[in-house]
């Protein structure tokens, strides 16, 4: 993900806030009620976003992260009656079958799979080893594939697989050689499972997200800051002023995007890669 964090209250302008009164008054709405989901990477950010907008719309959300803040996380959404499920899972060593098996216990089944990913190294090529391309190679591929395998075994018509990448698979970015490629793999990988998925009702989509209001956020820009020699409030002004929309995104929007492309309106659309960044990347297709 151009996977990003800020407090950065001012950085969208007045006229998005109708805007997000919208987004937030949507997620009473229950109309995922009877959706069992299980998603991966969601103690914060992105897939916390994602876990909490699925939930209040009414799905059960089994969630996982690699860190044990996946309970924290958990709680919050506990403490508003929603129905969810924490456990620590790293997906760059641990099995994702028994992962698969425990959703599918908790929620009796799993009709939906979000795959969110953690934040790989970011690295000039040739200062990436052997350990780290290793590493998110289990992450990105190995448990991609282990988790969608063992899902789709169990999901009826109207199953739903959503991968969660970013705008790097789309263009090229310095310094993104294994998010890169990794997450281009994993876009290509979802629209073959689509055609293959397709007859059994079972649709497969990429969302490809941009510069978004989470921890990543803030590191990409720290980092860019000590390379360019200037100062952390230039480059989110440089960042912002790439982005049409004005604005960095609000995790929640992920969160509804992924939402829509769960719910039975969406069942028309599949093997797609999403954008989902303001207009920031300019390529048509």
């Amino acid at each position: 993900m151009l996977e990003f964090a800020i407090s950065y209250s001012h950085a969208i302008p007045y006229e998005t806030d109708f805007l997000m009164k919208d987004i937030h008054g949507l997620m009473n709405d229950r109309e995922l009620a009877g959706r069992r989901v299980l998603i991966t990477a969601a103690s914060s950010g992105i897939g916390f976003a994602i876990a909490s907008v699925l939930a209040e719309k009414g799905a059960a959300v089994f969630m996982t992260s690699g860190s044990s803040k996946i309970e924290k996380a958990s709680e919050k959404l506990l403490k508003k009656g929603l129905r969810v499920y924490p456990l620590v899972y790293d997906m760059t060593s641990d099995e994702p079958v028994s992962v698969v098996e425990k959703a599918s216990k908790s929620m009796g089944g799993i009709d939906t799979l979000v795959v969110n990913y953690g934040d790989p190294t970011l690295a000039p090529f040739m200062e990436l080893g052997d350990e780290d391309w290793d590493r998110y190679i289990r992450m990105f591929i190995k448990a991609t594939i282990g988790l969608v395998r063992e899902s789709v075994k169990i999901m009826g018509t109207g199953g739903r697989v959503v991968f969660i990448t970013s705008m790097t698979t789309r263009e090229a970015y310095q310094g993104f050689a294994i998010s890169g490629s990794l997450r281009a793999a994993v876009v290509n990988l979802g629209k073959i499972l689509s055609l293959e998925l397709g007859p059994r009702g079972i649709t497969v989509n990429s969302v490809s997200q941009g510069y978004f209001l989470t921890e990543r956020l803030s590191a990409v820009i720290e980092r860019n800051a000590r390379l360019n020699g200037t100062s952390i409030d230039e480059e989110k002004k440089n960042i912002i002023s790439t982005i049409p929309a004005g604005r960095f995104g609000e995790p929640a929007e992920i969160g509804h995007l992924v939402s829509f492309l769960c719910s039975p309106e969406a069942s028309y659309i599949t093997g797609a890669n999403i954008p989902i960044d303001g207009g920031l990347t300019r390529y048509p297709y």
